[in-house]
């Protein structure tokens, strides 16, 4: 009897190798669900410092399934800038939001992406999301707000905002998980100067 369960659970282990080997996919589709933030940098223009980010974005079965359907998927992207102090709390410099809108247009079969007064149409969902992975040019910060000779960090992050869902989605005690996309915080310390990029280190 011992012998037999040995092999029935040697057995499904090298099925599940099997088709992870074969269907990589199907295997790490929930681990690769999520959000993250890939990069981020500050360069400077003549009068502040712009914000410029790569994120990584997949979505589950669900979340495709009411895009297609003409349920709008909002993320914000949270910005804060803080000085670093030795002897009391660190000290908030700026913190700024935007929002971006993922959404499908049934009529047109074109999926849009809405930021500030922008719209950009797409033919596919993945051409809609790569385009929502790259932030560019987003003026988060005045120059006259550094000190020189201070220490900064800086901490980005994106969210699907919930709050925007349609209310039986977000009071789905269920799938409310499965809605919850949220990258960590991604810190990192710019050096503020008026010519270099204040980018991430490299990982």
């Amino acid at each position: 009897m011992a012998f037999s369960m040995h092999c029935w659970k040697k057995f499904n282990l090298t099925i599940w190798l099997l088709a992870a080997f074969l269907l990589p996919g199907a295997v790490g589709n929930a681990q690769a669900e999520g959000v993250e933030v890939r990069s981020a940098e500050l360069v400077a223009s003549e009068e502040t410092w712009q914000l410029n980010a790569d994120f990584g974005i997949n979505f589950n079965a669900e979340m495709e399934e009411a895009l297609n359907k003409g349920v709008p998927l909002n993320f914000l992207i949270e910005f804060e800038l803080m000085e670093a102090r030795h002897y009391w709390f660190d000290d908030e410099v700026v913190s700024a939001s935007k929002l971006v809108r993922l959404s499908y247009h049934a009529l047109s079969r074109q999926f849009l992406i809405n930021t500030d007064s922008h719209q950009k149409s797409f033919a596919t969902l993945q051409d809609a999301v790569e385009e929502l992975e790259k932030l560019r040019a987003w003026a988060v910060l005045d120059k006259s707000q550094v000190k020189k000779g201070e220490t900064y960090y800086a901490i980005l992050r994106m969210r699907l905002d919930r709050s925007r869902l349609p209310k039986q989605l977000q009071v789905d005690p269920l799938g409310s998980e499965k809605w919850n996309l949220i990258s960590e915080r991604y810190r990192w310390t710019p050096v503020l100067t008026s010519t270099e990029s204040a980018a991430s280190p490299a990982k």
